[in-house]
């Protein structure tokens, strides 16, 4: 075989190898994390997204700041850092980006941990976790969740400039519920993909941090791991989803679930109202809440 058929033959071989690892099951760019924590009265929260681009090689830093109650940037934020040139030093890139971050941390007094419930150190989609049982115990000092179940389900999306991609992309809905499956709350429901997210695939639960606040319930962060579409497979970047709550959602006794009756049945013909609990939790069903952060900051 002459040298030029052999390169030929080479190549194809190489590009057939190329086409079997399927982007969804692997991360080109996997980007890290740093968690800085909260304020000490759990309004705030700060996390990191770390790495080097593939395709470019160039490195990055993103910190960002979240309102937890209102699940909101804080106003000035995130601090964004890229160094268009390969082979720059991630650690100095990252340096730069916390002294301009700075100035926020020490303003609002982040660097409380919480309690760092799950860290998954899943890169691939396919490992990532999307339904996490856990438990959060009251304590002297202040209310936990108690024993509740973290769901993400996946459900196919457009995203605006991604026809061209050959998987569909995708939103998903974040549900706390109680250990029965009972929903308590929604922490997201995508309604449109935010430019912010690119071409995303895949979606999986990365951290759950809690803080015990004193006097009240806890404030609660997830973060979810997004998996898009890169120049040399599946990119993996992160968001934070805030919540906070006045009490344990799952004390107290409840009552049975109920089906919701159409309007146009004759009242008649309704069946018997449920007994009232006897506690009542901040959000007693998940319709109840309404969703709060922009879809530009998705």
């Amino acid at each position: 075989m002459s040298r030029s058929r052999y390169a030929i033959v080479l190549c194809a071989i190489c590009l057939v190898a190329l086409g079997a690892m399927a982007p969804a099951a692997w991360a080109a760019d996997a980007a890290k994390r740093h968690i800085f924590g909260f304020s000490p009265d759990g309004k705030y929260f700060g996390f990191e997204q770390y790495g080097v681009e593939d395709g470019t090689g160039f490195p990055y830093s993103d910190i960002f700041l979240i309102d937890v109650e209102k699940d909101v940037w804080v106003k000035g934020t995130p601090i964004q850092q890229l160094v268009r040139r390969a082979g720059t030093d991630l650690e100095k890139v990252r340096e730069a980006a916390r002294m301009r971050a700075e100035p926020f941390l020490w303003r609002l007094n982040v660097g409380t941990k919480g309690n760092h419930v799950l860290a998954d150190p899943a890169e691939k989609a396919d490992a990532a976790a999307r339904f996490v049982p856990l438990t959060v115990p009251d304590t002297d000092d202040g209310a936990g969740l108690g024993s509740v179940r973290l769901r993400l389900t996946e459900f196919a999306l457009p995203a605006e400039g991604c026809a061209t991609i050959d998987e569909p992309t995708k939103g998903f809905v974040l549900v706390l519920e109680d250990a029965a499956g009972q929903p308590i709350r929604i922490l997201e429901e995508d309604k449109e993909i935010p430019r912010s997210r690119k071409c995303p695939i895949h979606y999986g639960i990365s951290d759950i941090v809690v803080l015990p606040r004193s006097g009240e319930g806890p404030a609660l962060i997830v973060i979810v791991s997004i998996y898009r579409y890169g120049f040399e497979g599946l990119d993996r970047r992160f968001i934070a989803i805030g919540t906070t709550f006045d009490l344990n959602p799952t004390a107290g006794p409840k009552s049975e679930p109920v089906e919701a009756i159409p309007e146009e049945v004759a009242p008649e013909e309704m069946a018997p109202a449920a007994e009232p609990a006897d506690t009542v939790t901040d959000v007693p069903t998940a319709p109840a809440l309404r969703l709060r952060r922009g879809a530009e900051q998705r």
